[in-house]
């Protein structure tokens, strides 16, 4: 491979032979180098410096050649042992990484392809040089000096040169700096430098409206934990989380961010809450287990706690085995770094429309042109007036108006706290057709809760920790006792269920803390793989002893001979066991989580086996639903959008969320995990479902690139760094602005700062509205510049002379295209906004019905202007009086006919109208008429070369002025409101 400097000093950048097209090669790369450092791209084939302050330019070239010359002789089997390289001239090291193997066909496409977990862990301490006491402090910075800091690059945000240039890159901007410099070269000074303003105040919008949303968000982010206690010599140290270090010996406790990748070594209870990185809202119980098999799935991995996860309960010890971008959280980031979105529905509409435009512009410029040279007219005045033709064709304010009308979008979200990182996500919301939400944190709450009782054959909903009737006091004292937790702040630590267990067992009247200590434990039993259920032995206030257990109720119910009816105890009868079980089934089938809760009284202070207990009843735990999601579900159906759910919790209880919240409508859920993760191969699947059950990142990515392959426009929320991928890949990427990990919020385009969905329908109505009022703007834009266009056409082909002087083409042009049809796009939402189909992708802005309608509009300007005009030259003939009639005719026109453009509903000019005022329009409306009327005055009538008129004029003016919007109004009425088709599967 070779390495070529292709510019420098700033920016610096090397082709490198090899890259494009090789993911692989860009990551190993970045990791070896080090993402704050380098970046490189596959798309391009380049190698971009970030810190071109580190080396010359021949020592990046050297470092660059070393890396790619190297990268097969790289072990992907010890990622611990990562090599250093160093440059020639001077000594400060650069952490390499092994490049992450592409796999080989038929082989998973699993991004997490690390083994630790499958290695016996005496063999992995070895392999590590780890022990108990932890690294010395000279071993650990030799490490950290030889791996690099244990951080992840964030996702890189655009520079402000960046941002500016994007503003320059549309086919409309081309074409109107074409047009300027035609303008330049034909002596028309005067129509260059309003093309040069134009362009000027269209990048400038639209860098401060860019640059102040990605700032917006940025405000969102959460910090990084900023230390780690890990053991150092021994003894227990608190170290920065950078400098944790492969071999470092992680102490975790409760409410603890755990730091790096890490094999459990000890632990006491512990479990971690990993609905961040897998989508699973229940804990996760970690044990220091034997090796497990190769292809173990990360949700699985026992033995293992991952960086981005929290301790959620317990205690306990792990040897870090791999930081960061080594991590599992590493490895997502390498697959959002090969996901892509292309260009926006608006961006290719404007191209395409600006194309058209030109093309047909020169053409018929060219024509009138030639018809011209033929009829003996001068050449440059007439060339002159082919470049006004020119200017007025395209319309000067597009751009502008785009620009405007999406920043103003973003504006109106920001008030209702939904917060846009970029212009473009407001276009593809109004073509959402399809959300794909994340349950946990966004259909529900990403939170435990006690959500039914059952007390012998009764079963009652629990509703804020309140029930109808009594719980006994023996079922809430075992659900006290036999759990960990700690006080901690007036509340309470530990899992997510045994702290929902608390409090609801502090809200029946039983204080938890001091029946805790007033029942002190003695001994327990913990839930494991081959018992699951938890017993512990309490002494009580009377010298005897209680046996308090909890656990799955199959296992429990085998275990008690008695029961609690509600009212006595009774013997167990197998009838009476079918009932219990039944009524488990019924809990579990409504998504719950159920635990049976038991108890026996004994003499004796041991704990013993844990039979002749008598059973208590069970309580049912649910992540509830956030409020209002079944409404909220209902509204995105009613706008023809289809909710989709993608979790990693498992079937059962994505169904029952999805019957609860009204996702499924009879469709079914998919276990996702008997899927291949293949976009291509999951047509049928992404059909009809309801929603994915054990969705991993990779199938969630998967699952929205089938369904856009399927031609749908999908969003996706989500919170966690599972759904990073798919946020970015998503035509709208949505994140949770309070419950959402900063790796979540970096990879969409919309953040909801309430975290509830409603949100997400307040941004689709928004984004329906913007996509309607840039198509009201432009539609407006391209028939009043057809007006003036057919107007100087058909006065140069009829022989007769020029109705508008390019001067005043040219304020024509600026007063009647960029400030009203600004106003137009400001137009608020139409009251059915939410109930009419999403924008068809497929569609382009203008297509056949409405060009009629627009080349009708400008005919009927074009026609009231040109009647004007033959009024003035019969009554004057050639000169300033006729020009100036059609002039005002033809500008007041234009001005009038922007009062008909707010919808294509009737009475919106005359009578009552259904639509919410502009008052934007209205004043824009009246500045410019009055502007229009100071022509006729000075100084403007030297500048601009019109006469005087009289009342008869005037009245001329005026009828032939108001023609065209009465006659549009009228055609209204015949042809009724226009609404866009659903879109295509």
């Amino acid at each position: 491979m070779t390495v070529v400097l292709t510019s420098g000093p700033r920016p610096l950048r090397f082709r490198v032979r090899g890259l494009r097209g090789s993911p692989a090669l860009a990551r190993t790369i970045d990791q070896a180098l080090g993402p704050e450092r380098v970046r490189a791209s596959s798309s391009t084939g380049l190698v971009r410096v970030l810190d071109p302050a580190a080396w010359t330019p021949s020592e990046w070239r050297t470092q660059l050649a070393s890396v790619i010359d190297r990268v097969d002789l790289v072990p992907v089997s010890r990622p611990a042992a990562a090599s250093v390289v160093r440059p020639a001239s001077q000594g400060r090291p650069v952490p390499r990484e092994p490049s992450v193997p592409e796999p080989t066909p038929g082989q998973s496409a699993s991004i997490f392809r690390s083994d630790e977990h499958a290695a016996r862990l005496d063999d992995l301490l070895a392999r590590l040089d780890a022990n108990l006491r932890g690294l010395s402090e000279s071993a650990a910075a030799a490490r950290l000096r030889r791996d690099g800091r244990n951080e992840i690059a964030d996702v890189p945000r655009r520079s402000d040169r960046e941002i500016l240039l994007d503003q320059f890159k549309s086919v409309p901007v081309a074409l109107l700096a074409a047009s300027g410099a035609v303008s330049i070269a034909t002596r028309a000074f005067a129509d260059a430098g309003a093309i040069a303003v134009v362009l000027a105040a269209n990048g400038g919008l639209g860098f401060v409206t860019e640059r102040s949303a990605e700032q917006t968000v940025s405000s969102l982010r959460k910090l990084a934990p900023g230390s780690t206690l890990v053991m150092r010599d021994g003894r227990q140290s608190e170290v920065p989380t950078a400098q944790v270090v492969v071999g470092d010996v992680l102490i975790l406790k409760p409410g603890h961010a755990i730091a790096a990748d890490a094999r459990v070594i000890e632990a006491h209870r512990l479990s971690t809450n990993e609905s961040a990185l897998t989508g699973e809202s229940l804990p996760v119980r970690k044990e220091p287990s034997a090796a497990l098999a190769v292809g173990t799935p990360l949700g699985e991995r026992r033995n293992m706690v991952h960086m981005g996860t929290v301790v959620s309960g317990g205690s306990g010890l792990a040897v870090v085995v791999a930081t960061g971008h080594r991590t599992a959280l590493g490895a997502i980031r390498s697959l959002v770094q090969e996901s892509t979105a292309g260009d926006t529905r608006l961006q290719k509409e404007l191209d395409g429309l600006g194309k058209r435009l030109a093309i047909g512009a020169t053409a018929l410029c060219a024509g009138v042109f030639g018809v011209g040279l033929l009829r003996g007219r001068a050449a440059l005045p007439l060339l002159r007036t082919v470049v006004s033709l020119g200017v007025a064709a395209i319309p000067e304010g597009l751009p502008t108006v785009a620009t405007s009308l999406l920043a103003s979008s973003i504006r109106t979200l920001q008030k209702r706290k939904v917060y846009a990182r970029r212009l473009d996500a407001i276009e593809n919301l109004g073509a959402i057709d399809v959300v794909c939400f994340d349950k946990t944190g966004t259909l529900t709450q990403n939170r435990m809760t006690v959500a039914s009782v059952a007390i012998g054959h009764r079963r009652e909903a629990v509703d804020g920790h309140k029930t109808e009737s009594k719980v006994p006091d023996d079922l809430l004292k075992v659900a006290a006792l036999c759990c960990d937790i700690e006080a901690k702040d007036g509340g309470w630590t530990g899992s997510s269920t045994e702290v929902a267990l608390a409090e609801f067992t502090e809200a029946q009247g039983t204080g938890v803390a001091a029946l805790r200590q007033r029942m002190r434990r003695i001994d327990e039993k913990q839930r494991s793989e081959h018992h699951p259920y938890m017993v512990t032995l309490h002494a009580d206030a009377r010298g005897d002893a209680l046996v308090a257990v909890k656990g799955r109720p199959q296992e429990v119910l085998e275990r008690c001979t008695e029961w609690f009816d509600g009212r006595r105890l009774q013997k167990l009868s197998p009838a009476q066991r079918r009932k219990l079980l039944q009524i488990n089934d019924a809990l579990t089938d409504d998504g719950q989580r159920v635990l049976a809760l038991a108890c026996r009284r004994q003499k004796r202070r041991t704990l013993g086996d844990t039979g002749g207990l008598t059973w208590l009843g069970m309580v049912g735990m649910a992540d509830p639903l956030r409020p209002r999601i079944e409404e909220t579900i209902a509204r995105f159906k009613a706008a023809g959008i289809r909710p989709l759910m993608l979790t990693g919790d498992q079937p059962g209880t994505a169904a029952a969320v999805a019957r609860q919240a009204g996702l499924n409508g009879g469709d079914a859920v998919i276990d996702a995990a008997s899927l291949p993760e293949d976009a291509s191969k999951l047509g049928a699947a992404v059909a009809k479902a309801a929603g994915f059950a054990r969705t991993s990142p990779a199938m969630k990515l998967e699952i929205v690139k089938a369904l856009q392959a399927r031609g749908h426009v999908v969003a996706m929320t989500g919170d966690g760094i599972n759904d990073g991928p798919a946020l970015k890949t998503a035509d709208v990427g949505v994140a949770m602005g309070v419950s959402g990990t900063d790796f979540a919020h970096s990879m969409s385009d919309l953040v909801l700062q309430n975290d509830h969905p409603d949100g997400l329908l307040d941004a689709i109505a928004e984004g329906r509205t913007g996509y309607l009022n840039v198509k009201k703007a432009v539609s407006y834009l391209v028939s009043t510049n057809i007006s003036e266009l057919m107007l100087m056409a058909i006065a140069v082909t009829a022989g007769l002379d020029d109705p508008l002087d390019p001067l005043a083409l040219l304020w024509t042009n600026l007063i009647t295209d960029v400030s009203p049809a600004i106003a137009l796009g400001l137009e608020p939402p139409e009251p059915d906004i939410l109930e009419r189909p999403p924008f068809p992708r497929r569609q382009a802005l203008l297509e056949g019905k409405d060009w009629a309608r627009v080349a009708t509009d400008g005919s009927l300007m074009t026609a009231a202007s040109l009647a004007a005009y033959l009024y003035g030259l019969a009554r004057y003939g050639p000169g300033p009086q006729a020009k100036t009639i059609a002039f005002m005719t033809l500008t007041s026109s234009q001005l009038l006919y922007a009062l008909t453009a707010r919808s294509e509903s009737p009475l919106t000019l005359f009578g009552k109208s259904r639509l919410r005022s502009n008052p934007w329009l209205g004043r824009t409306v009246a500045l410019s008429l009055t502007a229009q009327v100071a022509t006729m005055f000075p100084p403007l009538r030297g500048l601009l070369r019109t006469a005087p008129l009289g009342p008869a004029d005037l009245l001329v003016v005026l009828i032939a002025s108001a023609s065209p919007a009465l006659v549009r109004e009228a055609l209204k009425r015949l042809r009724g409101p226009s609404q866009p088709a659903p879109n295509a599967p």
